[in-house]
């Protein structure tokens, strides 16, 4: 469990407490069941809930709880296979219906009445999500043949074969930015769905991640040995988050076009982020965040580097961001794709 806004929040830890509580007060044979562990991983369940919960309401954007409560019962059903869907949604509305009724006793009533329609945009996606199920996948692209292969080298613990993969299609003189974006972007978003979907362990998912590093690093000789173009980029996750992959292509692509690049990596505290700018003094600033829980940190990052420098040009991305707008109102460039945001530095900067 990462370092989450609420932590600076009482209101919402003791909103946490409250229903933590409350459930194991409704339950006395669940809570006669569980040891220390499983009161400590429960309790935390509970909190990431909560996170969301404080995320959309501090953002002001129903819609990131309205998708982390989709997300959470596609996760839950198949764990909870003994379940009829339809029970899975049942158990998460009164989950939420326990929030609901906790909230007179942690938090300030001038809050309640958003956190209310949060509680009800999250019932009403549910109800969706399980009348409907799961939308199709877009259909396969151009690349649907190299995806599979890697894919299947990952799945199958072939590091060596992943690895030969990624110097195959730089040998194949495929595109650099379609190598990273189309091939091995997309085969790690199918890693997080099948994980998602219970099809992979959490440490598969982290092999596969560990060893996508080190096959993208075959990159490195092409992408350090572009002509230098004098511009320079500054790439970091922001806050907790621990999600890298997206941020270090963000970085290489910059510098596969001549730019040079300071990479932080990982969870970088945002008086981090200004000591670097201030002394990198870079053309461009890009923040990346997978998780919702940390876009509060973002818009922190961002408002604060304003502060500091009014002029800085201001990137932002990552899966956080799908699905939302949020970050129209914070003068910064925002795209999906890493390519498009290279192409929007060179036609601007």
């Amino acid at each position: 469990m990462s370092l989450m806004m609420m932590d600076q929040e009482p209101e919402f830890l003791n909103l946490t407490n409250e229903i933590f509580t409350r459930q194991l007060e409704n339950n006395q044979g669940l809570s006669a069941s569980l040891d220390g562990w499983a009161r400590k991983k429960m309790y935390q369940d509970v909190r990431y809930n909560v996170d969301f919960l404080y995320t959309a309401l501090y953002l002001e954007d129903e819609g990131i709880f309205s998708r982390y409560a989709r997300w959470l019962y596609q996760l839950l059903c198949p764990l909870m296979e003994y379940f009829t869907r339809e029970r899975v949604c049942a158990i998460m509305v009164e989950h939420y219906e326990l929030i609901r009724s906790c909230l007179e006793n942690a938090v300030a009533k001038e809050t309640r009445p958003k956190l209310h329609r949060l509680l009800d945009a999250a019932i009403q996606a549910t109800r969706e999500e399980c009348a409907h199920g799961r939308p199709g996948r877009p259909e396969k692209g151009r690349y649907e043949q190299e995806i599979g292969q890697y894919l299947d080298s990952l799945l199958r613990s072939d590091t060596k074969g992943a690895m030969a993969l990624v110097a195959e299609y730089i040998n194949a003189g495929l595109p650099l930015g379609d190598i990273c974006v189309d091939i091995i972007a997309e085969a790690m978003r199918r890693v997080g769905d099948l994980w998602h979907g219970h099809r992979i362990s959490v440490d598969m998912e982290h092999y596969c991640t560990s060893v996508t590093q080190m096959a993208l690093s075959q990159l490195y000789p092409l992408i350090f040995g572009q002509k230098r173009r004098g511009k320079r980029v500054l790439v970091a996750c922001v806050g907790s988050e621990l999600h890298e992959i997206g941020a270090r292509m963000v970085a290489d692509l910059f510098e596969y076009h001549g730019w040079d690049s300071i990479y932080l990596g990982a969870a970088v505290p945002v008086e981090a982020i200004k000591l670097a700018v201030g002394e990198h003094r870079p053309d461009l600033v890009a923040l990346s965040v997978t998780m919702p829980q940390h876009l509060p940190h973002c818009r922190e990052a961002v408002k604060q580097l304003r502060e500091q420098d009014p002029g800085i040009k201001i990137a932002v991305g990552g899966n956080a961001f799908s699905g939302t707008e949020i970050w129209a109102g914070w003068d910064v460039v925002y795209t999906a794709d890493a390519r498009k945001l290279v192409q929007w530095a060179e036609d601007t900067l």
